[in-house]
């Protein structure tokens, strides 16, 4: 029985692919906007505007159905298509109109969720949103036309640009009252343009052909403080979607190369997708885990942009989703904490060509800012130092690091509130060449696919899970070598091999895909048939091997051809019951699969029996007949011979 609804009539699009979205917006922490327009929906601010509802009203929902049970009393019912009706049929329409069966069976409850709306709507403060309009940021992708074209392109359209102060605060202000068809270049990021909040671009002939790209300033800060040159060579560690990643490409105006490794799979393609249609030739996308990757795979690393998963607190999509939404769980922010400094580490001491180093988050936590930056300096010695943002910036920014910590005001903060931007933590080191990297004894961390969520799609999970399941399969490795413990895949760069825990084998460019069983039971019996069937065919290797020197004895002494051609049948009749184990043990391995497990056992039991009959046939006979000197050898001819000459006496007497 399925454990969802089996629609005769179907539901309308629109509320599968909004119920899609806020599961991911929820589960994955994936940004709203880019998730509606990426769905290519014919009626995109329909979808927008029911999926962000149905996130504001978040935890009146998680009420809703806790209380009226309608998920215990409707197993069947998908519980985020359920969260859409609901809304659509509270806050937004206020009816349902389709004939289906999820849509009847909320409209059953409909009296209830009424009700139980009265009790729930005293919890909510429309206060605790925080209330910020943030302008569009659009940025030229100079790769494909000049900042000097794109302002005369603009102005051609009917926009009309506006002087920008040097101070930073008047800028601010410029920027707050920004209305109607005007437009004003930014202080600090030359090819970034800011419009009235809201306009919309989506449709746009540049963004469609990748001359301008939708980008946030805050995001915009790292690259442009890691201020590559051009000819150098890049390493963005954690690079999708791409957005930073394109920005470096048209600082280096194509002249260098980047290397941008992804871990996940799929947002490994939005990263290649992107690298495509902006032209950024320059990019060389590799996906694979980077705590795999040092400078033997990318080589003379010169500057680096860390910008690993975190809890993306400083979203302004999502700090304007959810009124009640409380500060990331305190076992969560500890795990992101433990990932960022390790990633961190591993970039510090693991390209030793590297000048300057730019660590940058999305969160406003200081878990995941200062108290890694301070964790991470106590580790480094004199190797690094932390540049000052306020020396970078030209003292011309608000918002800097909390002087609570180790690392003073050296780091940079942009906060929705004041700058008008998504809330960002950018973190500038740079290489002391005159001391020498501190010699830390540093491990290999396998970075689960259950660890990768967040808003970059990967969250650090924790390592000790890691390590405990590695521990507890390691008994069944050397049965099973060919494959990682997890169901893991298997990168190869040059001439080294890079462990990721995907159900993919990459090898040589070649992809071998390993389906997952769905028991563990399953794995060992189809992992020691797959060894049996090894052994099977060294069985058989065993026996030709024999089988020639038996051919090479034969040659040489002709005499004792019919000794040796009885011995040729009888390792013929082991060869042939060799083939027949190793069929059964086909048939053993396609038995399992199918889940047949008492006829894999039953088949499993009656093949070893003939392996070891076989083994120990074939090891006798090594012992007894083929593992003697040449001496013996001859001697055993020479016998051969002169009964061979007796018989023939004989027969002419």
């Amino acid at each position: 029985m399925s454990g969802v609804f089996e629609h005769s009539i179907k539901v309308p699009r629109l509320y599968k692919t909004v119920a899609k979205i806020v599961q991911t917006v929820r589960e994955d922490g994936a940004s709203l906007k880019q998730l509606v327009y990426l769905k290519q929906h014919p009626n995109i601010k329909a979808l927008y505007a029911l999926a962000l509802t149905s996130l504001q009203h978040a935890s009146q929902l998680d009420q809703l159905i806790r209380r009226t049970k309608i998920l215990v009393n409707e197993p069947r019912l998908d519980p985020w298509l359920a969260r859409v009706l609901i809304t659509e049929l509270l806050w937004g329409k206020k009816h349902l109109s389709s004939e289906c069966k999820p849509v009847l069976t909320v409209l059953a409850y409909e009296k209830s969720l009424k009700d139980e709306l009265k009790n729930t709507e005293s919890f909510v403060n429309p206060e605790n949103k925080l209330k910020v309009e943030k302008p569009r940021y659009v940025r030229v992708n100079t790769l494909s036309m000049s900042v000097e074209e794109a302002i005369e392109s603009f102005k051609e359209e009917g926009w009309r640009q506006l002087h920008r102060s040097k101070d930073y605060v008047e800028f601010i202000e410029a920027v707050s009252k920004l209305s109607g068809a005007a437009f004003i270049q930014d202080i600090h990021v030359p090819e970034l343009m800011i419009f009235p909040a809201k306009t919309q671009f989506y449709n746009h002939a540049g963004y469609i052909s990748g001359s301008i790209i939708l980008q946030d300033k805050a995001s915009c800060l790292p690259a442009y403080l890691l201020d590559a040159r051009p000819g150098s060579t890049v390493l963005d560690m954690c690079a999708a979607p791409g957005m930073k990643t394109t920005h470096l490409a048209a600082m280096l105006n194509n002249k260098g190369k980047i290397y941008a490794v992804e871990i996940d799979k799929r947002r490994y393609q939005t990263l290649c997708e992107i690298v495509a249609s902006t032209n950024s030739h320059c990019v060389e996308t590799i996906n694979a885990d980077i705590m795999t990757l040092d400078a033997r795979q990318c080589h003379d690393v010169e500057y680096i942009l860390v910008d690993p998963s975190c809890s993306g607190s400083g979203m302004l999509d999502r700090l304007d989703i959810d009124s009640n939404t409380e500060k990331c769980a305190p076992g969560r922010l500890k795990n992101l904490q433990s990932f960022q400094v390790i990633i961190l580490r591993h970039a510090l001491l693991n390209f030793p060509k590297a000048k300057r180093i730019v660590y940058s988050t999305c969160s406003l936590y200081p878990e995941e800012n200062e108290q890694v930056i301070d964790d991470v300096i106590s580790q480094v010695g004199d190797a690094y130092k932390l540049v000052s943002a306020k020396t970078l910036m030209n003292e011309n920014w608000l918002n800097y690091s909390s002087t609570d910590y180790n690392c003073k005001d050296n780091c940079l903060y942009a906060r929705p509130e004041t700058d008008l931007s998504n809330g960002f933590f950018v973190a500038v080191f740079e290489r002391n060449f005159d001391a020498p990297l501190p010699d830390i004894k540093r491990k290999k961390h396998k970075l689960g696919a259950d660890t990768i969520k967040g808003q970059n799609g990967v969250e650090s999970s924790e390592i000790q899970s890691n390590k405990k399941d590695k521990k507890k399969k390691q008994k069944h490795s050397n049965e099973h070598a060919s494959s990682n413990e997890n169901g893991g895949a298997t990168v190869t760069l040059g001439s080294e091999e890079i462990t990721a825990d995907y159900g993919t084998v990459i090898q040589g460019g070649t992809d071998v895909v390993r389906k997952k069983k769905k028991k563990r039971a399953k794995d060992f019996d189809v992992a020691e048939n797959a060894g049996a069937e090894k052994n099977s065919q060294n069985d058989c290797d065993k026996v030709n091997k024999t089988e020639e020197k038996i051919s090479k004895r034969k040659h040489k002494h002709s005499g004792s051809v019919e000794t040796i051609a009885e011995n040729c049948d009888e390792l013929s009749t082991k060869k042939k019951k060799c083939k027949k184990s190793r069929t059964e043990d086909k048939e053993i391995d396609s038995d399992a699969l199918r889940g047949d497990e008492e006829s894999v056992k039953k088949k499993a039991k009656k093949s070893k029996k003939q392996r070891d009959r076989v083994e120990t046939e074939d090891d006798a006979e090594n012992e007894s007949k083929h593992k003697v000197s040449n001496d013996q050898v001859d001697k055993t001819a020479d016998s051969a011979d002169s009964a061979s000459r007796k018989k023939r006496k004989k027969r002419k007497v």
